[in-house]
C-alpha cells in the first residue's frame, strides 16, 4: 500500500511540465533603466552618458519674440519702496524717524560731515544701538517745534525717542561692540542730549568719549580702522571747543605721552604739521580745529565756565601772575604765529569765497565761519587771553569785524531753517554764539554790547550745548547791575564763574555793596527756560 502510493507520487512529479524563464534578454545600458539613482558609475569610476535629451532646446537666435502688452501710461503711477526697509524698520512711524534724521543732519551741519551724512546711516541699517540712537534724534526733533517741546519735553514723538533712546542705550551696555561703534553711538548720545537741552548729559557723553580715544591710544588690542578714527576724531575735534568752554576732561600730557587730540604724526604736536596752503574749505576747517585747540590748551585759556555734575571739578581759575607779568604776557601772545599761519593758507580761499557768493553762498557762509572764529582767538591772544583791558581797546575793530560779520552768517542761517516756529535755529557745529558771548565780556564799548545782545534775541539759537538764551539771561542781568553800579563793566571776564545747572546759571561774582562800602562774592541764580 505505501509502495504504490510513492510510487504514483514519483510518477505524478515526472510528468509535470518544466517551468522556463521568459525569452526576454536582459538590458544592461548602464544609467538608462538603473538611473543615476543606483550610483554604479560611481562605484567603478565608469562612464555615464546620461538621458537623452527628449526635447531639442530652442537657440536664442531662434527663440519667437512676443511683444508685451500694452502698458497704460498715467502721470501719477506710484513708486513702490523696496521691501527690504521692511526688515530694518518695525513701521513706516519708525521709518518716517529715519527720513527725519537724515534731513536733520543736512541742516544742522555747515560744514560736509561724510560720517554724520553718510557712515552712521549706512551703520544703522545693520546695528540696532546705531539705528534706535539715530532713531531716537529723528523722533525728538520731528515731534518738538518750540522750544519749551525742546526743553520739557513734551513733543508728541518724546515718549518715542526716550523709547529708542533707552533701548540704544541698553544695546551699548548689555552687547559687545567694537570701539568704532561705541564712539559713534556715543556721538549720536552727545547730539539728542544737546537737542533736548540737557547740558550735563550731553557734556558726560563728550566726556566719555574722550576716555574712550585716550584709552584707545595706549591700548595694542583694540585696532580702530584708520579712516573711521580719523572721522571720529574730527567730529570729536568740534565737540571739543564747547568741552574746553565748560571745562570738560582733557588728558594729561606727560614728557612721555601726548593726548590724542594734540598728538602729532611725525612731530610731537599735530598743529606742528599743519601745511601752508589748504585745498579746500574743509581743510582749512579741519587745521581750524587743530589750531583752536593747541592754542586753548597750550596758552592756556581760561573760561571759568562749568556744567553742574559733568564738569570733572571745579573752573580753573588763572594762576597769580596771568597776563600781568611780561613773561606770562610774552608766553600767550607767542601762540600768535600759528594763527598767521593758518591765516596766511586761509586768506586764498576765503578771497574766492567772497568773489563766488552770488553763485556759491555756501562756501561763502563757511569762509565767514572760519573768519569769526579766527578773529575772536586773534583777539584772545592779543588780550593775553582777555586779561589786558588797555589792549582790549586798542583792538575795538576786531571785535566790530566779529559782530558784522557774526550778523551775516546769522541772517542767512536762520533763513536755512525757517522749520521752527519759534525761530530757534540748533546746529551741531560751532557758530557765532561763543565768539559774540566772549566779545560781550571782554569788549566796554556800549554800542557794541547792545549790538550783540539784539543779534542774540532776532537770531535765538543753540549750537551744540551753547544756548544763546542762557547767555541773554546774563548780558541783560548785567546791563542792570552795570546802571544801578553793583558791578562795573571794566571788571576782568576771568574773575567770575559761571556754573550751568539745570535750567538755571548761577552766576558768581564779585557785587559792590553800597552800605557796607565793599565788595563782597555773591551768588546770583538766573532761570534760562
Amino acid at each position: 500500500m505505501n509502495n504504490g502510493s510513492s510510487l504514483a507520487t514519483r510518477l505524478a512529479l515526472s510528468q509535470r511540465p518544466q517551468l522556463t524563464r521568459a525569452s526576454r534578454p536582459k538590458v544592461r545600458t548602464g544609467c538608462i533603466t538603473c538611473k543615476p539613482a543606483c550610483a554604479t558609475c560611481l562605484t567603478y569610476q565608469g562612464y555615464c552618458g546620461g538621458y537623452a535629451a527628449n526635447k531639442k532646446q530652442t537657440l536664442d537666435r531662434n527663440r519667437p519674440i512676443h511683444p508685451k502688452p500694452a502698458r497704460s501710461q498715467t502721470k501719477h503711477d506710484l513708486l513702490l519702496e523696496p521691501n527690504h526697509a521692511s526688515l530694518v524698520f518695525s513701521g513706516q512711524l519708525e521709518k518716517d524717524h529715519f527720513d527725519y534724521w537724515l534731513a536733520f543732519t543736512e541742516t544742522t551741519v555747515l560744514f560736509r560731515s561724510d560720517l554724520l551724512t553718510q557712515v552712521i546711516p549706512q551703520l544703522s541699517w545693520t546695528d540696532p544701538a546705531i539705528k534706535h540712537a539715530a532713531l531716537a534724534i529723528g523722533a525728538s526733533a520731528l515731534g518738538r517745534n518750540t522750544r519749551e517741546q525742546r526743553l520739557l519735553g513734551t513733543g508728541e514723538q518724546n515718549p518715542a525717542a526716550l523709547k529708542h533712546y533707552s533701548k540704544a542705550l541698553s544695546l551699548l551696555y548689555t552687547s559687545p561692540m567694537s570701539p568704532e561703534k561705541t564712539l559713534l553711538a556715543c556721538l549720536l548720545f552727545i547730539i539728542f542730549e544737546c537737542l533736548r537741552g540737557n547740558s550735563t548729559a550731553g557734556l558726560s557723553h563728550i566726556n566719555h568719549g574722550f576716555q574712550v580715544l585716550d584709552q584707545h591710544q595706549h591700548s595694542q588690542s583694540n585696532k580702530l580702522s584708520p579712516l573711521l578714527l580719523n572721522e571720529v576724531i574730527t567730529r570729536f575735534q568740534r565737540f571739543g571747543q564747547q568741552a574746553w568752554a565748560l571745562n570738560g576732561i582733557h588728558p594729561r600730557e606727560t614728557h612721555e605721552r601726548v593726548p590724542w587730540c594734540c598728538r602729532g604724526v611725525r612731530r610731537r604736536y599735530a598743529v606742528e604739521e599743519m601745511p601752508i596752503v589748504f585745498e579746500t574749505l574743509e581743510t582749512a576747517r579741519y587745521w581750524w580745529d587743530i589750531v583752536r585747540h593747541h592754542v586753548e590748551h597750550h596758552a592756556p585759556f581760561y573760561t571759568n565756565f562749568q556744567v553742574k555734575g559733568s564738569s570733572p571739578r571745579a573752573a580753573q581759575r588763572p594762576p597769580e601772575g596771568y597776563g600781568s607779568s611780561e613773561s606770562s604776557a610774552r608766553h600767550v601772545r607767542s601762540f600768535v604765529r600759528y594763527l598767521d599761519a593758518w591765516n596766511t593758507a586761509f586768506l586764498p580761499l576765503a578771497i574766492t569765497a567772497e568773489s563766488r557768493k552770488g553763485t556759491c553762498l555756501a562756501d561763502y557762509l563757511k569762509a565767514l565761519s572760519l573768519r569769526i572764529h579766527y578773529l575772536y582767538l586773534w583777539a584772545g591772544v592779543r588780550s593775553v587771553g582777555w586779561t589786558d583791558a588797555e589792549e582790549a581797546k586798542r583792538i575795538l575793530p576786531t571785535f566790530c569785524d566779529i559782530v558784522a560779520l557774526s550778523r551775516q552768517l546769522l541772517a542767512a542761517q536762520a533763513a536755512r531753517q525757517r522749520s521752527m516756529i519759534d525761530g530757534e535755529v540748533f546746529a551741531l557745529e560751532d557758530s557765532p554764539t561763543w565768539p559774540l558771548a566772549c566779545t560781550y565780556r571782554v569788549c566796554t564799548e556800549p554800542k557794541v554790547r547792545t549790538d550783540i545782545v539784539r543779534l542774540f534775541k532776532e537770531y535765538p539759537r543753540r549750537d551744540g550745548l551753547l544756548d544763546t538764551h542762557a547767555f541773554l539771561v546774563m548780558m541783560e542781568w548785567m546791563a542792570k547791575a552795570a546802571s544801578a553800579g553793583v558791578i562795573t563793566n571794566d571788571q576782568s571776564p576771568v574773575d567770575d564763574c559761571i556754573v550751568f545747572r539745570d535750567n538755571t546759571v548761577v552766576l558768581h561774582k564779585r557785587l559792590w555793596d553800597p552800605k557796607g562800602a565793599r565788595w563782597n562774592d555773591r551768588s546770583i541764580t538766573l532761570s534760562i527756560r
